[in-house]
């Protein structure tokens, strides 16, 4: 995942962000991490042939919602939090389902792709890219677009920074 962090000093982007989607496949949460604008709304899906269901926390990780999904196909839809943060999900019935979505107070962040790959739009300027990950250390990087420009960034972590994943509380 990827975010300017001086984005909410900066005009509104052009592009309104996507809407935020969070599907239960094959008793994984895809995408596992998710940007979102703070505020808006999380549309949560069951693509499994079984119950799941979606417990969010916010804050001080106080049940934000919790929500059962027993059919596929279903979809429901709730509000994120209006504070930018994180908002970590999990399924009570499958523990190893975990996801977390990161919210935001302005447009400029993208969730990137399973091959890490993203595209961001930004004001012409000089920024500071701040790259997410949820097993390595958050890494900057500082970019400069000009007007019609597109920059690449290219990030790598050494093998020793990778964390385990996190385990499900008992």
């Amino acid at each position: 995942m990827v975010s300017l962090r001086d984005g909410h000093a900066l005009p509104a982007a052009r592009r309104a962000a996507p809407e935020p989607v969070l599907d239960q496949k094959q008793c994984i949460y895809d995408p596992p991490v998710l940007a979102a604008r703070a505020g808006s709304t999380l549309v949560i899906r069951n693509s499994d042939p079984l119950v799941h269901n979606v417990r969010a926390a916010s804050g001080t990780n106080r049940a934000f919602f919790n929500v059962a999904m027993p059919l596929e196909g279903m979809t429901v839809k709730r509000q994120l939090p209006a504070e930018p943060g994180d908002v970590p999900i999990h399924c009570d019935i499958h523990p190893w389902m975990r996801a977390r979505v990161r919210t935001f107070n302005h447009g400029y962040f993208a969730t990137s792709g399973a091959d890490g790959r993203f595209q961001l739009e930004v004001p012409e300027g000089t920024h500071t890219l701040v790259l997410w990950h949820e097993r390595l250390p958050e890494q900057a990087r500082t970019v400069t677009v000009r007007a019609g420009e597109r920059v690449q960034v290219d990030a790598e972590w050494p093998v020793a920074d990778l964390k385990s994943p996190a385990r499900p509380s008992p």
